[in-house]
């Protein structure tokens, strides 16, 4: 080995050495940063003086009891109130732009839509693949608003984040193909779904603090729709059944809680100049 290669080589080392301990320190800095964003969310919630955190709760608890009761009425009453809620916790602060809130606004629409189209045609439990497939496409309306949203607030996707969202999408999707042909429109529902779990996962602190939440409401959201596809396959009125019905409410209401406020949060921070 020359003096130029052993010189490279302890010089790649040693950069090495020092990358390493930098991106430890970036990593631990991000966790405590989401977890202040965190508990920022958890005080919006439980703060009484405005109506819209506690309504948000409500909202959420109420469904969860309709599903795990089987009462129809309570959930058709609190379902729908969950991302309107969500939207106004996000919209309070104000100092968004006219575009930024109108994207906002058609996710909220978009996303309720959804699951009103959902929830009266048998909820989780329905076997209609032509409602589950116009629930998708509303969902992925209000996917495409956020996400639009989110580019023009300067996230943008990340060469490890976007690989191993790839992945799932192609296996999610391959699944469903394989299982049914008829079922290739919810394959690209996944694929636009894992697109934004992507995009929200690459969010870093030079979004804001407020934002480093979205790095869970992607994962969230996907996980709430796996559910979903898990206890289409549970026996109806089984115990099984009931625990997937809460906790794809559980797992949908924390993602869309978190991806409508996070967003809000990046727009918010870039059009503040920071």
């Amino acid at each position: 080995m020359t003096k130029t290669t052993k010189a490279a080589a302890a010089s790649t080392k040693a950069a090495a050495a020092v990358a390493t301990p930098a991106a430890a320190a970036a990593a631990t800095s991000f966790g405590a940063t989401l977890e202040q964003a965190l508990r920022g969310r958890v005080e919006a919630l439980i703060d009484t003086s405005r109506p819209e955190g506690p309504a948000f709760l409500a909202a959420t608890g109420g469904t969860e009891i309709a599903k795990a009761l089987g009462l129809g009425p309570l959930e058709k009453l609190c379902k729908p109130l969950i991302v309107p809620a969500a939207l106004t916790i996000a919209l309070r602060d104000g100092r968004l732009s006219a575009a930024d809130t109108a994207l906002l606004s058609a996710t909220g629409a978009a996303y309720t839509t959804g699951d009103v189209i959902l929830m009266l045609g048998g909820g989780h439990a329905s076997r209609s693949k032509g409602r589950l497939i116009a629930g998708a496409a509303a969902f992925g309306v209000g996917h495409l608003a956020l996400g639009s949203l989110m580019l023009r607030s300067g996230l943008r996707f990340k060469p490890l984040q976007s690989a191993v969202h790839g992945v799932v999408a192609g296996g999610v999707g391959m699944m469903l193909v394989s299982e049914d042909s008829g079922n290739a429109p919810l394959a690209g529902y996944a694929g636009l779904l894992a697109a934004l779990s992507a995009l929200a996962t690459s969010v870093d602190r030079s979004n804001g603090p407020a934002a480093t939440v979205l790095a869970v409401a992607g994962p969230s959201f996907l996980l709430s729709d796996a559910l979903i596809l898990a206890r289409r396959k549970a026996e109806g009125g089984s115990i099984t059944a009931r625990a997937l019905d809460v906790a794809v409410i559980d797992t949908y209401a924390l993602a869309a809680l978190l991806m409508i406020t996070g967003t809000a949060a990046a727009a918010r921070f870039a059009g503040s100049g920071s």
